[in-house]
């Protein structure tokens, strides 16, 4: 979680960063579209920098994390549906269970991590 200074509104922030990363997503994705058939590139390894961008994320959340319960629920949820559906759909299933999961113990968790503080 960002470091948001004292004297800025949380809500303000986040909504704003937010708003900056979904337009910067949306012309990103816009232009790549422009672009893509013009430019040809070979996107052999792609997969590989997207797998690791993401273990980085986690590893980064995970070592600023002081409950990994919320982390370990992710992926106890993910292995599960990768081994009852399969590889080719559980994406989806994953993310509705993950967020189903969190949404039901939000008051659990925070309570928690305030303990933790």
């Amino acid at each position: 979680m960002a470091k948001i200074p004292p004297h800025l509104d949380k809500g303000w922030y986040m909504f704003f960063v937010s708003l900056y990363l979904h337009i910067y997503w949306v012309l990103g994705a816009a232009m790549g579209n422009l672009f893509g058939t013009v430019l040809p590139f070979n996107l052999k390894g792609v997969e590989f920098s997207m797998t690791a961008l993401f273990l980085v994320i986690f590893a980064e959340n995970w070592l600023k994390e002081k409950s990994h319960e919320s982390s370990l629920l992710g992926l106890g949820i993910a292995l599960v549906f990768l081994l009852i559906i399969g590889k080719e759909y559980f994406l989806i299933p994953t993310l509705i269970g993950i967020w189903l999961i969190l949404t039901m113990r939000i008051t659990k968790l925070e309570t928690k991590l305030e303990s933790l503080k």
